[in-house]
């Protein structure tokens, strides 16, 4: 499981696109490159770690998601860029907040 993850880290070189076209959403493929850290996991609890990870991230899209509609829909904004840092938020987010909550279980042994 470890080895497979490990190749996500190899999307972030994407986010040099970021100076080709100077669209500032190619700059969220940033949030691969903590997956190379994933590589360095010496417990053999590795799935069950991940898979707290992926619930955290998990949360983290449900919840603020929830929040990003609301706030969308109470305002009635009507412009689609808002969708776009909408998606962002969410993409960016989990994409880091899955590798450092790996890292946080691995290192602590919980």
């Amino acid at each position: 499981m470890k080895n497979v993850l490990w190749y996500l880290g190899f999307l972030s070189p994407m986010s040099l696109l970021y100076f080709v076209d100077g669209d500032w959403v190619f700059l969220c493929f940033l949030g691969f490159f903590p997956y190379f850290a994933i590589y360095l996991a010496k417990d053999e609890r590795v799935e069950l770690n991940m898979g707290r990870a992926t619930r955290n991230a998990f949360l983290w899209v449900i919840f603020s998601g929830a929040v990003i509609i609301i706030y969308l829909a109470i305002t009635q904004n009507p412009y689609p860029k808002s969708l776009n840092w909408a998606f962002s938020l969410l993409w960016s987010g989990s994409l880091l907040i899955c590798p450092f909550s790996f890292l946080y279980y691995d290192l602590t042994g919980r």
